[in-house]
């Protein structure tokens, strides 16, 4: 099982879900990038989690990268898996919408 780090999104501008996600694959002590990021939709997200990959975060903060908390899949009202930040209380606020955007195609 592999480790991924999101580190910006793209939201659908009418339903602000996460549709593309900028991803790679992060040793597991998660300092360092194994898999350069790179553009992906969010179904391939959903596909590494059903598998049993983790999937985390990753946030800037002073021009540093720092871990922010895991994703679970998620399925909507309509039946459209997703992903959503497990957010603890420590956490409390921060959403996938926090992170930075990917340019639009």
């Amino acid at each position: 099982m592999a480790v991924h780090a999101i580190t910006a999104v793209r939201m659908d501008g009418n339903s602000q879900r996460v549709t593309h996600v900028l991803w790679g694959q992060v040793s597991v002590s998660g300092e360092q990038f194994e898999v350069a990021p790179h553009p992906s939709p969010v179904i391939e997200v959903v596909d590494a989690l059903a598998k049993g990959d983790t999937v985390v975060t990753v946030f800037p903060l002073d021009g540093q990268r720092v871990a922010g908390p895991e994703v679970r899949r998620v399925i909507d009202q309509a039946g459209r898996e997703g992903i959503e930040m497990v957010v603890a209380d420590s956490d409390a606020g921060r959403t996938l919408a926090d992170l930075p955007r990917l340019d639009h195609e």
